[in-house]
Order: C-alpha cells, then structure tokens, then sequence
C-alpha cells in the first residue's frame, strides 16, 4: 500500500530504517511540525527509540498454532483472549494519520487449551476499513480544507475494546453501535443495534460494566443534541438490550469509562470538550479540538440502579479516561481511577507517533463520596500507570487488588506490569527484561474454583523491540514479580492496543486452516 507524501524526503540524525511507516508520516508533516518532530526523535535513548516499532502497522492477517511455547501452559486455563486495537494508522488510501485513536480496529485472539495456543488476527470490516466512510477521521482532517471536512464526524472504527455477552462478541467503539464478530473466525457479521433497540444516535461506550449477580451489561452513550446528555442502556443475560435512563451532562464532554457498585451506576465527567464549532465548519477535526478546561470541573453522577432520585456532585477539575472499580461502602460510594493532573496527555496521543509520556504522569486515586456529598480524595499509588483491571467477580464490590500497567524506564510505553494491593498500599511489579519491550492492558483471569481474590493469571502481550515480534505472556497474578509462568511467541508483532478480555470455555482449539 502506498503513502502520500507531501514535501521533501526526512533525512533523520536518527536511524529510521526499522520503521517505514514512521518515516512515511515524518514525510508528510508541515516543515515546522515535521522539525520538532524529529528533535524529539533525536533526543530518545536507543531504549526509547526502538520501544516506537510497536506503532509500525500489521497488514498480514494471520491463523496458525503457536510452536514455540515456553513454560507449562495452566491445565485450567481454558478459553479466549480476546484484545483490540489500531493495526494500522493508514486510511485506505495509504495516507498516514495522526491521532492515537485514528487506527482501523485489528481483533487479535488466543485461544488456549490443551493443543496449545492458536493465534488469529483479522481487521473489523467496518464501512470505514472497506473504504465507505471518506478519509475524515478522529484527529487527521481529509484532504482538501474546510469543504471536505464541514459537518464530517469520525468514523467508526471499532477499535476500542472487545467483549463477549449472552453468547455474542461485540468489537466496540464509543462514537456509533457496536460490530458483531464471529468468535472463532473473527470474521465481521456487521454493525448491529440489539434488534433496533439501540436507536437515536447509536452511540455505545468501549467499556460496558458487567453485574456479577445478574448478569447483566450496563453501558452508555454520550448524544450531544438536543442538549448534552448520557443516554444508558440494560441488557439482560439472554442480550436484550433496553434505555435503563437518561441524565444532562454539564457541558458537551467525552466520556469513555463508567463503574458500577451494587446500588450505583457511577460516571466521573471530567472537562475534555471538544470545539464543536470548529468541527462543524469543517476547520479541524473533533480529536485535535479536543481540550482540557478545568475551569468547567467535573461532575460525580451516581444513577441508583433501582431508579431512585441521580444524585449530582460537583468536583474540582479531574483528568481521566479509566476507572478502575467501585463500591459501595456504608453509605459511602467508593469510586478508582486513574488520574492526570493536566491537558498533556491530549496533547500527546494526537500526535503520538514521536511523543513520549513522561510529561503526562498519572495518579491512582480513590475517591469516597459521601452522603452529604463529600469528595475525600486519597492517592492509592503515584507509579505512573493506565489500563486498570481487577478480578471480574469483584466488579462493583470491595476488593484489595488492581493490575495494572506501569512505566518504569520507557518514556512512551508501558514496560511493567504492576499488582496493587490497595488495602496495604503496596505495590508488585514485573519489568520487561529487554531494552525497548513494553506491555499491554494485563486480563485478570481467575483460576477455576478459587477462593482468594488474587487466584489466577495475568494475560498480556509483550511487544519485543529486538525481533519486532509479539509473544502472549502469563503471569500468576499473586506474585508478577516471579515473572512468566509461560509465554506463546508469534512469529509477527501486534500493534499497540486498547483493551481485550478473557473468555473461558474449556473448548478443543479447532483445527488451523492454512489457507486463513
């Protein structure tokens, strides 16, 4: 596929022959943004810069048994993992993009079982990837000024997560109706709206919150006219979906994360507004309009689940795209996040191709909210981290542990993977070993039958700098300082990715097809 290249060839004081889809958006960058861009690469330690090959596409679509595996795979650890994420950050045409959130969505999966471990990944077939939808995007505009972009909204890529529920698979993305998937093939069904219960907008959040005693899917989606509001939406443990309520946003907000408590849906609406004005006239798009205005604040909305009065607690300014749990605690709604203490990280992901995050350090805060609507902040850990998980039976209860990943020594990428124990405030950290290799989002999965909350396995990916390869990495989530308990290498790399989860189901792994 080739690029669009607008000026002068990049000639780099740094090497860049390892990564042609870096050099091709270096090329296409404004002589003043493409100059600082290269500074910023001129400065990296090697570390640092080979840590970049996890951004460098996956155009292969692969289906094939892992043959190289070591360590002892967990007799009990049987099923899915299910993960999502840009593989490429080309649109159709080839022309590079600019924004973190740009990238066609790339299913991967490994399913794990007693012969082994078969890899798949195949790209969503959504009307954007099959090129349907323009070339607008999240934060790159189309070509052509403020007429071909007037009015444009980004597409949708479902890019974000991937869950399973009530026997379907959803690839989802948070600006339109999730995409059904085939669980096995990974193949695209299509864009499906629950039998036409999914309707206004169609908006759908990345990160459903799941009810362990009901079974049930609570989600949300942000609509912004008439006026800016949460539309939420039930769907019971058979997948039929239902408007649960509404509620007013303060101001026209991105939200992309919720929890759940046992009594509560619990949104935490933190002042990331887009220009709207901007992006209707067509004069930016909606990504690099995006801005952090602490001067709004933010919003606690706590929506009682049995339909009682929504309470409304007004908060100084709070960063964050994650929440990690929370519960209720006599009386108390007890809510984690992963906090910022400004705007650099917006900054920073809509031009995340040369820039690092060290400057955007994050905080794992707690929040308790009292009854007369009290905030006590509490920092829990200042280990700059994201992508927060914790043991799926305890969603919405009081739990002691959080996964997550860490920084350590890359200034980019996450290179640890992290278990807080928040009752002691104590902390259990793995580092890749190899210059350069970072972590995505580590799955608890628990152990079948366990009694103890911290009983089970980390899954993750490891991106390896040296080979520019992937491999699955498993660890016992009780102690991650012991390292791997196995781990399953690819033959290729997976790009840098969102979220996934584990699906169990003890099933024989099928038989590979070559042709794929």
């Amino acid at each position: 596929m080739g690029s669009v290249v607008s000026g002068t060839s990049v000639e780099p004081s740094v090497d860049l022959r390892p990564f042609p889809a870096l050099r091709r958006y270096l090329d296409v960058l404004p002589a003043d943004e493409r100059s600082s861009a290269l500074d910023r690469l001129a400065v990296l330690s090697p570390a640092d810069l080979s840590s970049l090959g996890v951004s460098e596409p996956q155009t292969v679509e692969h289906d094939y048994m892992v043959d190289e595996i070591d360590g002892t795979l967990p007799a009990a650890l049987a099923g899915t993992l299910y993960r999502n994420g840009p593989g490429r950050w080309e649109d159709h045409t080839g022309r590079p993009l600019h924004h973190l959130f740009d990238g066609d969505g790339m299913l991967s999966a490994f399913t794990i079982g007693s012969s082994g471990v078969r890899y798949r990944n195949r790209y969503v077939r959504t009307k954007h990837f099959q090129g349907r939808s323009g070339v607008s995007h999240m934060g790159t505009a189309a070509p052509g000024g403020w007429p071909a972009n007037i009015g444009r909204l980004p597409p949708n890529l479902a890019n974000t997560n991937v869950v399973e529920h009530a026997g379907h698979l959803y690839a989802l993305w948070e600006g339109g109706p999730p995409h059904e998937i085939d669980p096995d093939t990974l193949e695209t069904i299509g864009a499906t709206r629950f039998g036409g219960e999914l309707r206004w907008l169609g908006t759908y959040s990345a990160h459903p919150s799941f009810c362990p005693s009901s079974g049930a899917m609570f989600n949300f989606g942000v609509e912004l006219v008439p006026r800016p509001h949460l539309r939420i939406y039930r769907t019971n443990r058979r997948g039929r979906l239902r408007h649960f309520r509404s509620t007013p946003l303060p101001y026209p907000a991105m939200v992309h994360d919720f929890a759940i408590t046992e009594r509560h849906l619990v949104f935490l609406v933190s002042p990331i507004i887009p220009d709207a004005r901007a992006v209707t006239l067509g004069l930016a798009p909606m990504g690099d309009t995006l801005r952090y205005r602490p001067e709004r604040g933010s919003v606690f909305l706590l929506i009682p689940r049995d339909g009682g009065r929504i309470r409304r607690i007004e908060h100084p300014a709070v960063l964050q795209f994650h929440l990690s749990n929370a519960f209720d605690d006599r009386g108390d709604v007890v809510v984690d996040a992963v906090t910022y203490p400004d705007g650099t990280l917006l900054e920073r992901i809509s031009r995340f191709h040369t820039s690092t995050l060290d400057d955007a350090p994050s905080v794992f805060t707690r929040f308790r909210i009292t009854p007369s609507g009290r905030v006590v902040t509490e920092p829990l850990s200042d280990s700059p981290c994201e992508f927060p998980r914790h043991h799926p039976a305890y969603e919405g209860r009081p739990h002691r542990y959080a996964y997550v990943n860490t920084r350590r020594r890359l200034r980019a990428f996450y290179d640890s993977v992290t278990k807080i124990d928040l009752a002691a405030q104590a902390e259990f950290t793995w580092s890749a070993i190899e210059p350069g290799n970072s972590f995505c989002e580590p799955v608890f999965t628990p152990r079948p039958g366990a009694v103890a909350e911290d009983d089970g396995w980390l899954l993750t990916v490891e991106y390896q700098a040296a080979q520019q390869t992937s491999r699955l990495v498993v660890f016992d989530a009780s102690d991650p300082t012991t390292g791997p308990v196995v781990t399953a290498q690819l033959k290729s790399h997976i790009p840098q990715g969102f979220h996934g989860n584990f699906q169990g189901d003890g099933s024989v792994i099928g038989t590979c097809d070559p042709a794929g």
